[in-house]
C-alpha cells in the first residue's frame, strides 16, 4: 500500500470537526433511543466506543498525527461496534459507512480509498454473521418495530446526505480559497517579471543609445554655437536649443525607467519615519505641488523598504497633481485592518470604471506621450503586492479620485 500523503492543518481539522459531529450524533441517539424511546441497548460498551472516539479525536485535534486514513480506519471500527451492540445490520444508521468511504475519497489517495472501502464492506458482512437480533429495530415482521426501522432509515439517511454535504461544500470552500491565493501569487510574479523585464529593457537602452544620444547633444551644441555667429541665425539656434531639450527629456525618460525598474527591487523592511517620509517627498515635488500637498498622520513609524515607499509616495502624489491643475492633494496615515493605511485624495477629475481597472498596468497613461511613462501606480502596486498588502482605487468622473494602500506592520 502506498504511503499516505502528508495532510494539511486545514484537512486535519475539517476530520476533527466531522467526527465532533459524528459522535455528537451517535451520543444524541443513544440517549433518545434509551431515554426517549426506551429501547434496551448495551450502553456500557457503547458509550466506551464514544468515549475512544472522543479521545482519538482530541489526540487529531492537536495535531498529534498525521495519518488521515488511520483515523478513518478506527472510525469504521468503531462504527461497525456500535452497530453490533444496536441490530447490526438491520441498523438503519449502517448507510454511515458511505460517509467516511466519501471522506477518503477526497481527503487520501485511491489505496486509501479502497482499503477503507473493503474495510467497510467487510465489517457490514461480518454484521450478518455476528447479528445480535434486536426487536426494536424491526425484525420481526412488519409490525411497530418495522415502521420505527422505516423512520431510522429516514433519520440516517438525511444525517448521511447532511454530513457528506457538509464535508464536501467546506472543501469547495478551501479549494475556491487556494485557487484564489494561486491567481494572487501568479499576478503578483507576473508583475515582478514586468518590472524585471522594464529594468532589463531601460539597462539596455540606457547603455546602447547612451553614446548616441552624448553625440548628438555635443554635435547640437556645436550647431547652436555656430549659428549665433551667422547672420540671421535666430532660427538655427531655436532649433538646436529644441534639440539639446528633446535630448534631455530621452536621458530623464530613460533615467526614470532604469531607477523603476530596479533600483529599489530587494530592498529590506526598516522602520521609517512618517514625518521624515513626508519632508522627503515634499522636497522631491515641485514647489508649486509642495504648496498643494496636504498630509496628516496618527502614526509614528511605518515598517516598510524606506527608498521604495519614497518613491511609491511620490509616484502615487505626482498621478493625483496630474488629475488636478489647481486643487489640493491629500495624504493620510492611519491605522487600519492592524495594519496601516496610506489614503491618497485628490480633487482631480477622477476616472470612469474602464480607466480605474488599467490604471494600475504598466505604461498605461491618460497624459500626452512623453509626459509621463505611465508606471507610477504600476510600480505601487508591484510594491503593495510584495509586502502584502493591498491597494484600492476609488473614483468618479468629475469627484475626484482616492488611493487606498494598506501595508501589513507584522514585526
Amino acid at each position: 500500500m502506498s504511503t499516505e500523503p502528508r495532510p494539511s492543518a486545514a484537512g486535519a481539522q475539517w476530520l476533527a470537526r466531522m467526527r465532533w459531529g459524528a459522535l455528537a450524533i451517535v451520543a444524541a441517539s443513544i440517549l433518545i433511543a434509551t431515554q426517549a424511546l426506551d429501547v434496551d441497548l448495551p450502553v456500557a460498551p457503547m458509550w466506551g466506543l464514544v468515549a475512544l472516539g472522543a479521545v482519538s479525536n482530541v489526540w487529531l485535534a492537536l495535531g498529534k498525527s498525521e495519518h488521515l486514513g488511520a483515523f478513518l480506519i478506527l472510525d469504521v471500527a468503531l462504527l461497525t461496534g456500535l452497530l453490533y451492540f444496536s441490530g447490526g445490520p438491520t441498523n438503519p444508521f449502517s448507510i454511515i459507512y458511505v460517509v467516511y468511504i466519501a471522506m477518503s475519497a477526497v481527503m487520501l489517495t485511491p489505496r486509501w480509498t479502497w482499503a477503507i472501502a473493503g474495510l467497510s464492506v467487510l465489517s457490514f458482512a461480518a454484521l450478518f454473521v455476528f447479528l445480535v437480533p434486536s426487536e426494536h429495530l424491526g425484525l420481526a415482521g412488519h409490525g411497530g418495530g418495522f415502521q420505527a426501522h422505516l423512520y431510522g432509515m429516514l433519520i440516517a439517511l438525511v444525517l448521511a446526505v447532511a454530513l457528506i454535504t457538509y464535508f464536501v461544500s467546506q472543501l469547495s470552500l478551501e479549494l475556491r480559497r487556494r485557487e484564489r491565493a494561486l491567481a494572487e501569487a501568479e499576478e503578483r510574479t507576473h508583475r515582478w517579471g514586468k518590472l524585471a523585464s522594464i529594468a532589463t529593457l531601460a539597462a539596455g537602452a540606457a547603455h546602447e543609445l547612451g553614446t548616441p544620444l552624448g553625440t548628438i547633444a555635443v554635435a547640437a551644441k556645436e550647431m547652436e554655437r555656430q549659428a549665433r555667429k551667422l547672420p540671421g541665425g535666430e532660427g538655427l539656434v531655436d532649433d538646436a536649443e529644441l534639440i539639446r531639450e528633446e535630448l534631455e527629456r530621452c536621458r530623464t525618460v530613460l533615467d526614470r525607467m532604469a531607477a523603476a525598474g530596479g533600483e529599489h527591487v530587494g530592498e529590506s523592511l526598516s522602520s521609517v519615519s512618517v514625518t521624515e517620509l513626508f519632508s522627503e517627498v515634499r522636497g522631491r515635488l515641485d514647489p508649486e505641488q509642495a504648496e498643494r500637498w496636504e498630509t496628516r498622520s496618527e502614526v509614528e513609524t511605518l515598517r516598510a523598504p524606506r527608498e521604495a515607499l519614497v518613491q511609491m509616495v511620490e509616484n502615487v502624489a505626482r498621478n493625483g497633481f496630474d488629475a488636478c491643475d489647481e486643487g489640493r492633494v491629500s495624504l493620510e496615515v492611519q491605522r487600519r485592518d492592524g495594519g496601516v493605511e496610506l489614503r491618497f485624495f485628490d480633487e482631480g477629475h477622477g476616472m470612469d470604471p474602464g480607466t480605474i481597472e488599467r490604471a494600475t498596468d504598466p505604461f498605461f497613461t491618460t497624459k500626452q506621450s512623453g509626459e509621463r511613462m505611465g508606471l507610477g501606480l504600476f510600480l505601487a502596486r508591484t510594491l503593495v503586492d510584495s509586502l502584502g498588502g493591498r491597494l484600492e482605487i476609488e473614483s468618479a468622473t468629475g469627484h475626484g479620485t482616492t488611493i487606498s494602500v494598506v501595508l501589513p506592520q507584522n514585526g
